[in-house]
């Protein structure tokens, strides 16, 4: 399941890329991206450690 998780994280991460902007929309995208990132880096960790969600 974790696995999964991570996997559609990516995923959203990806799609968030994809889209063309500028400007204050981007920086936000952006941000979005790298909260995300964060959030697949706690999921990693979280399997390696055994941790059941």
């Amino acid at each position: 399941m974790t696995e999964d998780l991570i996997k559609e994280v990516k995923h959203i991460q990806q799609c968030l890329i994809n889209v063309d902007m500028e400007g204050e929309d981007w920086e936000e995208k952006m941000e979005a991206v790298h909260k995300l990132e964060d959030v697949a880096t706690y999921l990693k960790d979280a399997l390696g450690k055994g941790i059941e969600f």
